[in-house]
């Protein structure tokens, strides 16, 4: 981003403080326009359709007629055994049946020691309303020696007898019971071919059969007869059938991402096809749409003859976590239809939903209060809270302004330019979430609720509810102003031996290490860069530099100067060599590399780095002035703006994902910050996976193996020690890393003149201060 732009929207931010400052702190009317939220004239109304008991899965769905059919794995619980079927149904869900002519084919003449396993890998229709199905399978054996005992000799050394019996995939079409009508030899296409697996066919209106393998496209008529084939640079993303009948295909040519109809006549390319910026995921159309696409937020529709997309439906508004989205198709009487599958973190157990959206008037619906919570890049975990509060809270309704949409590939910022603006002419939205947000100068200029007077007046929540350390980490003069549901830390670890027992550290205490240990000329690991370093420890430390409340910034000390002076040791830029690169593990064994950042996410996860480290470690933190370098990393953090119009109502939000029954379910990555489910993880991670053996003794086992860099360890259940430790350093932390994309763009300039030799260290310090001094007074 060039510097007049990091101007602008310094301007810009610095604009909408001092706005929401003369606005002020006061509600809204529930009539009030400045929400933001504008009712669309229609939305798509989602129906939920339950399938019967057993069907965990619905893959390959395809649409003939007025019937749907589509293939479904069930697994035998006693032999873990898979067997796959074929079903249809009609659109609303109902009369699911078994194709009962249906097996996946089976190569002959298998011997009876054969191992392997057959797989649809994909169905879909032609335009005579006959189903087409691609299969493969894989058959091998083990040629044994006679005195090879399996009982006894180590298994791994049987591979060492593998040998290959078949690898094999056929093409077949089928009636609508589910009987063979027709098989494809694609024996001449795949011979010679050392690996040969189809990502994905179609066929055109004439029934010729299109194959993408790796970079190639193969093209068969009716009868299965090869007749031309065409080379793309890079992978087949998508082959599917064009409302004309032809066949296009998807995915990255010489030009970037295109869409290029394939002319069977001419055994060519045909006409390609504009595609909008946007459109990240495409499907098949119908009606008057060329293709629909999806770019994770909203569905579109795209007219080939006008070159126009026409927004459909917001994921949201329809109350759908479009991640979870699949098989979507839309019917002839202009209504979508898709599938959602789910997994439940809890019992591990997947379900699945047809869901059929109808495009219905906005305001036929149910009348309810719609707050707004405005983002810049949603994260998936707040999505599915909003769409899980949506479908359920009868009162209240939270609209999704997410202004990544105004992005563009010359501007990415701006959409955080656009929210700024907005803001500034009194369009606040009733929540933010913060992520790309300066949140530090927000806090400052009075725009956020503190948080801590909604929990204290909750009737079934308290403080001590929580993970206190984490909220207590991102308090502001002693108001929490956000809340989470998960959280990591960062820091740096190492042997306590090498970097010292106790945690935290400053400056001239971490350099004393570095000079006591002369042999670690690459401490931090490879891969480091002057300004990788610097704007890594100015984030862990940025409390020390910058007071936002008080308009006063601290660059002109000795701590500050200490980090310039060792960012100023590393290369300006790191060029990745096979030849030269060794790992971490290789180094911190050579006594090169003496500490590694570590993102502590969960209670298991240390193990790997105590390994590494010959057993011990110490969280030891970046260095800062203050010793209390361990720096939490809050997951999907919201505010709540002091004109929000109905505080109530944000709150009943806000509350669901902090709430034990949300987080138990929700959060299995990171730390959560509900104290109940914190606790559970914690027993769970403290409890050993066991079995009997045959004298009646219980033996430990293995959680799995974690490992990176050519190292890996078996993790087992946390001890005690290591459990004291993780609650130790959750404790110790202090504060958040902070980052302001301009304050970042003031410092590395100025230490750009010193790291080039222009300016010295002093010198550079006093730019920065001096500028650094001057924007945080307009924002504050």
């Amino acid at each position: 981003m060039n510097k007049s732009k990091l101007r602008v929207v310094a301007a810009v931010i610095a604009a909408v403080l001092i706005m929401s400052q003369i606005a002020g702190c006061g509600g809204r009317g529930a009539d009030d326009d400045s929400t933001g939220f504008e009712p669309p004239e229609f939305v798509f109304v989602p129906e939920f359709i339950s399938l019967p008991a057993g069907i965990e899965s619905i893959s390959h769905l395809v649409l003939i007629g007025d019937k749907l059919f589509f293939s479904s794995q069930d697994m035998d619980e006693d032999t873990f055994e898979y067997t796959t079927r074929i079903f249809s149904m009609n659109i609303d869900g109902s009369g699911v049946a078994e194709l009962e002519n249906y097996a996946l084919s089976r190569p002959a003449d298998l011997p009876e020691n054969a191992m392997g396993n057959e797989f649809l890998n994909n169905m879909f229709a032609d335009g005579d309303g006959n189903l087409w199905v691609v299969e493969s399978s894989s058959y091998y054996g083990f040629d044994l020696p006679e005195d090879f005992d399996e009982e006894s000799d180590d298994m791994r050394e049987r591979f060492n007898y593998y040998y290959e019996i078949s690898n094999d995939t056929a093409v077949r079409k089928l009636d609508h019971t589910g009987a063979e009508l027709l098989t494809v030899d694609i024996t001449s296409i795949s011979s010679g071919l050392e690996y040969f697996y189809i990502s994905t066919i179609s066929v055109d209106g004439d029934s010729n059969v299109y194959i993408a393998a790796e970079r190639t496209i193969y093209v068969l008529d009716n009868s299965g007869r090869m007749q031309f084939k065409l080379e793309v640079e890079n992978w087949v993303d998508q082959l599917f059938r064009m409302p004309d009948g032809s066949v296009a295909f998807s995915g990255y040519m010489e030009q970037g991402r295109a869409l290029m109809k394939i002319d069977f006549a001419s055994r060519d390319w045909g006409e390609a096809v504009d595609l909008p910026q946007n459109a990240y995921q495409i499907y098949p159309g119908g009606g008057s749409y060329t293709f629909l696409f999806s770019d994770n937020t909203n569905l579109f529709g795209f007219d080939e003859s006008t070159g126009d997309s026409e927004k459909l439906l917001n994921w949201i508004d329809s109350d759908i976590g479009s991640e979870n989205i699949s098989n979507l198709t839309m019917l002839p009487d202009g209504r979508v239809l898709a599938t959602s599958q789910s997994w439940d973190m809890v019992t591990g157990r997947s379900s699945v939903e047809l869901i059929i959206f109808t495009k219905t008037p906005y305001a036929n619906l149910p009348p309810r209060t719609v707050l707004t919570l405005a983002a810049v890049w949603l994260d998936w975990t707040l999505r599915n809270a909003i769409v899980e509060f949506n479908k359920t809270n009868e009162q209240y309704r939270i609209q999704v302004i997410d202004y990544s949409e105004f992005n563009t590939d010359d501007d990415w910022q701006a959409g955080l330019t656009r929210l700024t603006t907005e803001l500034i002419s009194g369009n606040v939205p009733d929540m933010l979430q913060l992520t790309s947000l300066p949140f530090n100068q927000y806090v400052a200029r009075g725009l956020f609720e503190d948080l801590y007077r909604y929990i204290d007046a909750d009737p079934a929540i308290s403080r001590g509810d929580f993970v206190e350390a984490a909220f207590r980490a991102t308090e502001i003069n002693g108001g929490l102003y956000q809340i989470f549901p998960n959280f990591s830390i960062q820091t740096l670890v190492g042997h306590p031996s090498v970097l010292g027992p106790e945690m935290g550290w400053n400056m001239e205490e971490f350099m004393a290490v570095l000079r006591a240990n002369p042999d670690a000329d690459i401490p931090m690991g490879q891969g480091m860069t002057k300004g990788g370093v610097l704007q890594t420890l100015i984030m862990m430390g940025m409390g020390e530099y910058v007071d936002w409340a008080a308009g006063r910034v601290n660059f002109d000390n000795d701590g500050f100067a200490a980090i310039l002076e060792f960012a100023n040791t590393f290369p300006e830029e790191y060029s990745w060599d096979e030849d030269t690169y060794v790992s971490e593990f290789d180094l911190i064994a050579s006594g090169q590399q003496i500490m590694m950042r570590h993102w502590v996410s969960d209670f298991r996860g240390t193990q790997m780095y105590r390994a590494i480290f010959g057993g011990q470690i110490v969280f030891k933190g970046y260095p800062s002035e203050n010793r209390s370098g361990n720096s939490i990393s809050a997951g999907s953090g919201i505010a709540m703006t002091t004109r929000c119009s109905d505080k109530d109502g944000a709150w009943a939000f806000m509350r669901t994902i902090i709430s034990e029954d949300w987080q138990r379910t929700n959060m299995r990555w990171n730390f959560p910050t509900n104290k109940v489910v914190f606790d559970e993880l914690l027993v769970e991670a403290m409890t050993p996976q066991t079995y009997t053996d045959e004298d009646g003794n219980e033996v430990e086992v293995s959680m799995g193996g974690w490992g990176m860099n050519g190292f890996s360890i078996e993790i087992y259940a946390v001890t005690q020690e290591e459990a004291d430790e993780i609650l130790a350093l959750i404790n110790s932390v202090s504060g958040d890393s902070g980052y302001d994309e301009n304050l970042m763009t003031i410092i590395t300039e100025g230490a750009e003149d010193y790291f080039s030799g222009r300016s010295s260290v002093q010198d550079a310090i006093r730019v920065i201060q001096s500028r650094a001094s001057i924007y945080v007074a307009e924002q504050s």
